[in-house]
């Protein structure tokens, strides 16, 4: 235990991000300690393996290691109800956590915020020590038809419009003008491959369409910033869309090196938008 250092509280998830921002705080030596709230548990020094029901016992583990930092990263799946194991504090919490979980994930995110706030913990973006991680760093110069930039412009405009009220996803994908998907609970990924059909019958041979991924409008962006890496570039390809269109200072992209020769090859565009 590190009770006598100041240092950063992670809460971590799944997928890739976690692990870079852990392999560059090692590299700058920056003090934390890592809540481990994903699906594989994780037995190291400094890394406590909890359920995200167990909220009072984070709480307490980032209090004792004196953290007055945190910074939220990575998917956290929702537990099953047989899952969940809900400790005496917690429970105190449980009408709050409910209330919040019923308006939806941002909502969720917005309720561990404001407490561990009144906790003197204050939440921080991961950007903060991954800057080089933010999309508009890798935008390539690719030229837009006019096709594109209407799609990019619909696109907006949907999101825009659905997430003023819902706590729904962030991304569609628009092609010539046509709605062929809106991203739900499945996830991005998820959405882009059941859009491969109908793709099917709008390109023909020939590549079109846009996926347009943004932030949603009641979402924190130091704990929920939108994601793209690897996968979800290739899984546009795979389906025969054109390019990427991201929010301006509001996404992370991963891999970046790694997708550079996949970009490339198939002439696919990467663009940021205001």
């Amino acid at each position: 235990m590190r009770a006598f250092d100041l240092m950063i509280g992670l809460l971590i998830g799944d997928g890739n991000l976690p692990k870079v921002l852990i392999k560059r705080l090692e590299q700058k030596k920056i003090k934390f300690i890592a809540i481990n709230l994903s699906k594989k548990k994780i037995f190291k020094n400094f890394f406590y393996n909890f359920n995200i029901s167990q909220f009072s016992k984070i709480v307490e583990t980032l209090k004792v290691n004196n953290c007055k930092k945190v910074i939220l990263v990575g998917k956290v799946i929702r537990p099953r109800t047989e899952d969940i194991k809900i400790d005496f504090n917690t429970l105190k919490l449980l009408p709050k956590i409910l209330l919040s979980l019923k308006k939806g994930d941002s909502h969720a995110l917005d309720f561990v915020i404001n407490h561990l706030n009144q906790m003197n913990m204050k939440v921080i973006s991961c950007t903060k020590y991954l800057p080089e991680l933010l999309a508009e760093n890798f935008v390539n110069k690719f030229k837009l038809s006019k096709q594109d930039l209407r799609d990019i412009e619909k696109g907006k405009a949907i999101l825009n419009h659905i997430n003023k009220k819902y706590d729904v996803g962030q991304s569609i994908i628009i092609n010539k003008g046509l709605v062929v998907g809106i991203e739900a609970a499945e996830g991005t990924d998820a959405m882009i491959l059941k859009s491969s059909s109908i793709m099917n019958k709008i390109n023909k041979k020939n590549p079109s369409g846009v996926l347009i991924k943004v932030p949603k409008k009641i979402q924190d962006l130091r704990v929920d910033l939108p994601t793209i890496g690897y996968e979800t570039i290739r899984n546009c390809i795979k389906i025969g869309l054109r390019g990427i269109a991201l929010k301006k200072n509001q996404n992370i992209f991963l891999d970046q090196k790694k997708s550079l020769n996949l970009i490339k090859k198939h002439s696919f565009f990467i663009t940021v938008i205001n």
